[in-house]
């Protein structure tokens, strides 16, 4: 029998996928987000009362926002050595550079969850005024702006990277031998990244600059900012369709 891999389900036809043959680049890629999932799950310790059973399933959304975002990332790093199989040192350079800071990221990224849950359901619902002071005890302007900024930093360089595989296979190919379609479709997917890095890119801004102050609101629309990903990526998604359908029918 075939590997679904070898067979294209799903994928589109007109593309000649150069990386149906699983690499040790992806096998290990593989095992690290293995681990990125643990991790977020493992974050959450095993209810021993009702009381901590509660609180547990208070994690459930944050915990559904990391997992989706790992999700996201892992997509577009599988669509790439898909088409492309590159196994090259500068790939292997970026791909190690980009798995790092998935793993350093992964608690980073479920607090700021967590931490952003809590901060909208008091918004939204005015419970809990003294907020910021009181998660954790230590959630001031000055930490709220250091985990912003720290985790928008992370999430831009993810993306950035995937940008660079994309610019890299980009500049091979001549060597990939990419036809027309294919050309388009690598720049395309080198725009989308680029469009998924800028999103990060202008929370931490205005984490940074703190433009509607320095207290709740000014973080909560920062973390707001990544609420831009559906509709931005959907705009996109709708202009490619339709530049697909004039060039190629």
């Amino acid at each position: 029998m075939r590997n679904l891999k070898d067979q294209l389900v799903g994928l589109d036809p007109r593309f000649r996928y150069r990386g149906l043959n699983q690499t040790r680049i992806e096998t290990f890629s593989d095992a690290v987000f293995a681990v990125a999932f643990t991790l977020v799950v493992l974050s959450t310790t095993v209810p021993e009362t009702f009381d901590e059973l509660r609180k547990s399933i208070n994690d459930i959304i944050p915990s559904f926002i990391c997992i989706v975002l790992i999700v996201v990332i892992w997509y577009q790093h599988y669509l790439f050595f898909l088409r492309f199989g590159l196994q090259n040192t500068k790939t292997v350079v970026v791909n190690t550079f980009l798995l790092f800071l998935l793993l350093i990221y992964i608690y980073p990224l479920k607090f700021l969850a967590r931490f952003l849950v809590e901060l909208y359901s008091a918004i939204l619902f005015g419970k809990n005024v003294n907020f910021m002071q009181s998660f954790g005890g230590e959630m001031n302007s000055e930490n709220m702006t250091l985990l912003m900024t720290a985790y928008g930093a992370g999430a831009t360089l993810i993306f950035v990277a995937m940008t660079w595989l994309y610019r890299h296979a980009y500049k091979k190919r001549e060597e990939l031998e990419l036809n027309e379609f294919e050309t388009f479709c690598t720049k395309v997917g080198l725009k989308q990244n680029l469009l998924m890095s800028a999103i990060p890119f202008f929370s931490t801004v205005i984490a940074f600059l703190h433009p509607f102050g320095h207290g709740a609101l000014n973080f909560g629309i920062a973390g707001f900012t990544y609420m831009l990903y559906p509709p931005v990526m959907i705009f996109y998604g709708y202009k490619v369709r339709k530049k697909t359908e004039q060039l190629f029918g």
